[in-house]
C-alpha cells in the first residue's frame, strides 16, 4: 500500500513517513520551526557568492567620500565630491539597487531594504552634485549654495538618512559586531553632515568656515569607523569565497543578543 501523508503536516513543516512496507516498520516524525522551514525552502544556506561584490559596490564610493570628508590630500568637501559623481551613479547607485532587487527575489527583507535605500541615496547624491543637472538654478544660481533654502533641503535629507541608519542599527544587533559599528558610524556620519548643512547659511567669518570644516571632518571620522569594519568584512568574505582559511573572527551576535527560544522536538 502506498504511503499516506497528511497535507496539514506537510504545510506545517512536519515530515511524517509511514513505512508499512516490509523494508521498514517504523514511523518517524520531525518538526521544524517556522524559522527553520523558511530558511530551508526560501533562504538556503548555500554559499552566497555575490555578497563580496555587493559589499564592494558600497565600499568603493563610500571610501572615497570618507577620505574627502576627512580632507586628506587637500580635499575640500563638498567640491571634491563632484569628481566622484560617476562612482555614485554606477558603483554606489546602480550596483546596489540591482543587488537589492536580487535580495528581494531571494526573500531577504533586511538586505533588500539596506541595498535599495543606500543605493538610491548614492543615486540621489550623484544627481544632486552632477553639474549637468543645475540643481542650484531654482534656488538662485551658484550663490544659493550658501543660502538657507538649498542647504535646508540637504539638511533634512541627511537627518532622514540618520534616522534610517538608526533603524537599521537596531536590526544589526543580532548580526555581528562589525555591522553594528558600521551603522553606528553611519548614524554619526549623516548627523554631522546635517549639522554642517544647517550651519552653512550662518557662516560670517573665517572662524565660522573653520567650524564648518570641523563638522565635516567629524562626519568623516564617524564614517571611518564604518570604513574599517566594511573592509574587514570584505576581506573575510573574499577569503570564504575562494576558500582561503581566514583567522579573522566575525563576532557573531545571533546567539548572544535576543537569542531565539529553543523549541522542544516532539517525537511520536
Amino acid at each position: 500500500m502506498a504511503d499516506k501523508f497528511d497535507m496539514a503536516d506537510l504545510e506545517s513543516g512536519r515530515h511524517v513517513q509511514d513505512t508499512t512496507s516490509p523494508m521498514s516498520r517504523q514511523m518517524t516524525a520531525m518538526t521544524l520551526s517556522n524559522e527553520q522551514y523558511e530558511r530551508l525552502f526560501f533562504q538556503p544556506s548555500a554559499p552566497k557568492r555575490g555578497d563580496a561584490s555587493k559589499r564592494f559596490g558600497f565600499l568603493i564610493p563610500y571610501t572615497s567620500t570618507i577620505l574627502t570628508l576627512c580632507q586628506f590630500q587637500g580635499a575640500v568637501p563638498p567640491t571634491t565630491l563632484v569628481g566622484l559623481t560617476g562612482d555614485y551613479y554606477f558603483l554606489g547607485g546602480i550596483a546596489m539597487v540591482l543587488a537589492g532587487i536580487g535580495e528581494f527575489i531571494l526573500g531577504n527583507t533586511f538586505p533588500f531594504a539596506v541595498f535599495i535605500i543606500y543605493g538610491a541615496h548614492w543615486c540621489s547624491l550623484g544627481y544632486t552634485q552632477d553639474p549637468i543637472h543645475n540643481t542650484l538654478v531654482p534656488f538662485g544660481g551658484a550663490s544659493a549654495a550658501l543660502g538657507a533654502e538649498y542647504n535646508s533641503s540637504q539638511c533634512f535629507h541627511n537627518i532622514t538618512m540618520a534616522l534610517v541608519s538608526f533603524v537599521f542599527l537596531i536590526g544589526t544587533l543580532r548580526v555581528n559586531v562589525p555591522f553594528v559599528l558600521t551603522f553606528v558610524g553611519l548614524v554619526g556620519l549623516f548627523s554631522f553632515i546635517a549639522a554642517a548643512d544647517a550651519f552653512v547659511p550662518h557662516i560670517k567669518t573665517a572662524a565660522d568656515e573653520v567650524h564648518l570644516f570641523t563638522l565635516l571632518k567629524a562626519a568623516g571620522g564617524f564614517g571611518f569607523l564604518g570604513l574599517i569594519c566594511g573592509w574587514y568584512l570584505a576581506i573575510i568574505e573574499i577569503c570564504e569565497t575562494v576558500q582561503i582559511p581566514c583567522p579573522l573572527p566575525v563576532f557573531d551576535l545571533s546567539s548572544k543578543v535576543f537569542p531565539p527560544k529553543k523549541k522542544d522536538t516532539k517525537e511520536t
